[in-house]
């Protein structure tokens, strides 16, 4: 297999296990508002989690390897000019830094359960938007302001969505913790 070959193959890897990230992550959003809404969690729905973040990894591994696999190709064929000329480039590398970092940060809870969710959704869309759209013809910093806005917009969207499906609990734990529970631990 020649070095073109290999990068088409990297790039078609890429697209499917983002495709396969993208749409995990939206399902564990998903299921995770809801048991938000609800107050608590059940055992059948901490093993659906403990599926669906099992495939969100293997959808990482794999992106992982195609962006080391593009890093490859471009210092191999380019010498490092393609960093310097496509923000795009940078910018997904910076965002999938941020999605990587915010998994480990999030399995060993190291951040909060109200932020995490804010950095993985937000950051799996803008990737799979940089995944796909290769030229934007901007520039790093501009793409980089672009980012940290749809972030707080996601922040804003999935905080007020956190109390729209809270109001009705007496304590808004939102970390689908059970009132109950938690109020047996004070007890």
């Amino acid at each position: 297999m020649n070095e073109i070959e290999l990068y088409y193959l990297t790039n078609l890897i890429r697209t499917y296990a983002v495709g396969l990230c993208l749409g995990v992550s939206s399902l564990a959003m998903t299921n995770y508002f809801c048991m938000v809404a609800k107050g608590s969690t059940e055992p059948a729905e901490n093993r659906m989690m403990h599926i669906v973040y099992t495939v969100l990894r293997i959808g990482m591994a794999l992106a992982v390897i195609t962006e080391i696999t593009t890093f490859a190709y471009y210092y191999h064929v380019d010498n490092f000019v393609y960093w310097t000329d496509n923000p795009e480039f940078l910018m997904r590398i910076t965002i999938f830094c941020v999605i990587v970092i915010n998994a480990f940060a999030m399995q060993y809870g190291k951040i909060s359960m109200w932020l995490g969710p804010v950095f993985a959704g937000g950051s799996w869309y803008a990737y799979f938007f940089f995944s796909v759209w290769i030229e934007t013809e901007s520039t790093y910093s501009t793409l980089l302001l672009g980012y940290l806005g749809w972030l707080t917009f996601m922040f804003v969207f999935l905080g007020c969505l956190r109390l729209y499906l809270t109001r009705n609990q007496k304590m808004r734990i939102g970390d689908g913790a059970s009132v109950s529970a938690n109020i047996a631990v004070n007890s």
